[in-house]
């Protein structure tokens, strides 16, 4: 992405520059260093700069590049964070430079400051660099500072999320899901609901958008993958299932929670079977998990990348089917947990024993085999609920996908129908109350 397009994104006169001194420049420039791809981050307590004292760095990082013979090289990087609100003193900088020639190993000495540096300075340090070929030295003042901000906007919307622009803000999302695994709070995502129509919204915005909602809850109120069109939402269901190996080991690696990237593949594949027939669907899920080569891949494989995702819907659409069901009855639905009200278990928090986690809870199902399915499945004292019968493997993706399609379909429409009723009763009992006379 272009920097004129990356600027779109941030309002500069938005970041208070003029109010980042001390423990606040650092932390910018932290986090931009770190947005930059810098490794072994360390934050200084003590150093040279305005929040340390020891004749030291505020920051210190590595930076690992290929060299020319394709080799991978460290480099060392020393930061000093000047906080000013004029012009940085001349002294400061030659002190900063000077010191860090005594430092061996070092490549790089940055000085940063949320104001400027004044030409003779500027003057000084070509001249002392060309005496001195290491460390490099880098200065970089408001200007600088600004151009950096704009190619990492997920920075900003840490730290200056009101300096980012609708655009800005989506992309920030985007960029701190794929790149860290990392969640906005539901208010920024209302914010960007409440723009949706206004920003491009792109495949891999999207699908981090969904994660983020279940991640923060559910998805109810900002239903993201149900309003884009059927060649879009297969685009973002796709970005999701290519990339499902990649998001498994990125979250065993930050130690994150897989569930939610799970339950928005889930709702991915339940809104493209809205849309799609089934056995569409169901290509489409074993090519992009599998990558089209499903013959190539062991088949312990394949389960590992698809069972979490097919478990996660079949158990969901039991959960929902079953919770007014007169054929199936079960004692626990721990699946949607995430949504449902505390009330029931609040008082089990005084309980010396607790609530066992999800994962410890059993479920007992109980099938009267004399009531029918309002589904509408045959189904009698032998044929059982298809639903509940169907054990999620690789083979039968088809199969379980066109039940949930039709499962899904009947509730659907059965959830619309009763909305209308209640409008219906609601408008029925304002009318009543309109006609009786005032007192």
């Amino acid at each position: 992405m272009s920097d004129k397009a990356n600027k779109e994104w941030i309002l500069p006169a938005s970041i208070p520059f003029e109010n980042l001194k001390r423990r606040d420049l650092e932390e910018c420039v932290y986090w931009l260093l770190d947005a930059m791809g810098a490794k072994d981050l360390e934050w200084r307590t003590g150093g040279s700069g305005d929040g340390t004292a020891d004749g030291g760095r505020d920051l210190e990082a590595h930076f690992y590049t290929p060299g020319a013979d394709g080799e991978v090289e460290s480099q060392k990087w020393w930061i000093e964070c000047k906080g000013r609100k004029g012009t940085v003193e001349s002294s400061e900088v030659k002190s900063a430079v000077n010191n860090a020639l005594a430092i061996e190993g070092l490549d790089y000495v940055v000085i940063a400051t949320n104001t400027q540096f004044s030409n003779p300075t500027r003057d000084w340090v070509k001249e002392w660099q060309a005496k001195h070929p290491r460390p490099r030295v880098k200065l970089w003042d408001h200007s600088q500072l600004e151009r950096y901000l704009s190619r990492h906007p997920d920075v900003v919307l840490r730290l200056f999320s009101e300096a980012l622009s609708s655009q800005g803000r989506f992309q920030a999302m985007e960029s701190r899901f794929w790149n860290k695994l990392e969640f906005v709070t539901p208010k920024a995502l209302a914010d960007l609901w409440k723009v949706r129509r206004e920003i491009e919204l792109t495949g891999m915005g999207l699908f981090a958008a969904v994660v983020n909602e279940f991640a923060n809850g559910n998805i109810t109120h900002r239903p993201w993958g149900a309003f884009p069109d059927a060649p879009s939402l297969v685009g973002v269901l796709q970005t999701g299932l290519l990339n499902v190996s990649y998001l498994m080991m990125r979250s065993v690696k930050g130690g994150v929670d897989l569930k939610p990237v799970c339950r928005a593949l889930a709702y991915l594949i339940l809104t493209a079977l809205d849309v799609l027939p089934a056995q569409n669907v169901a290509q489409l899920v074993t090519d992009s998990v599998f990558r089209g080569k499903a013959d190539e891949m062991p088949e312990h494989v394949q389960q590992f990348l698809l069972m979490p995702i097919a478990d996660q819907l079949l158990s969901e659409m039991q959960d929902v089917c079953s919770s007014d069901c007169r054929r199936m009855s079960c004692t626990d639905r721990s699946v949607l947990t995430d949504d449902k009200d505390e009330i029931d278990e609040y008082w089990l928090r005084l309980e010396s024993d607790g609530l066992k986690e999800a994962g410890e809870r059993r479920s007992v199902r109980i099938e009267f085999f004399d009531a029918p399915c309002v589904v509408g499945f045959p189904v009698d004292k032998e044929r059982h609920c298809p639903l509940f019968l169907i054990e999620p493997s690789v083979k039968n993706t088809e199969e379980l996908l066109a039940i949930i399609k039709r499962v899904a379909a009947f509730r659907k429409a059965q959830a619309a129908q009763k909305r209308e009723e209640e409008k219906q009763k609601e408008i029925e009992r304002v009318a009543q109350i309109a006609q009786k006379p005032l007192a």
